[in-house]
């Protein structure tokens, strides 16, 4: 299975509040790093942070069977 598969299986079983948190902790890091001072590095370090967030997203019980 692609591993964009995954993480879309992952999404969907995300309840809507999960789902708006989710949003919120993404933005947040955007700002951040689009408004901040880190400069290019920490934009960077914050794509592949929330890149790998999805993948921290825990599947549901009836995804793993």
């Amino acid at each position: 299975m692609l591993e964009i598969e995954k993480v879309k299986k992952r999404i969907q079983q995300l309840s809507e509040s999960e789902a708006k948190t989710l949003l919120l902790i993404i933005y947040a890091r955007l700002d951040t790093a689009i408004n901040g001072s880190g400069g290019y590095e920490f934009i960077q370090q914050t794509a592949r942070d929330l890149y790998d967030f999805y993948f921290e997203i825990p599947e549901s019980k009836e995804l793993k069977k």
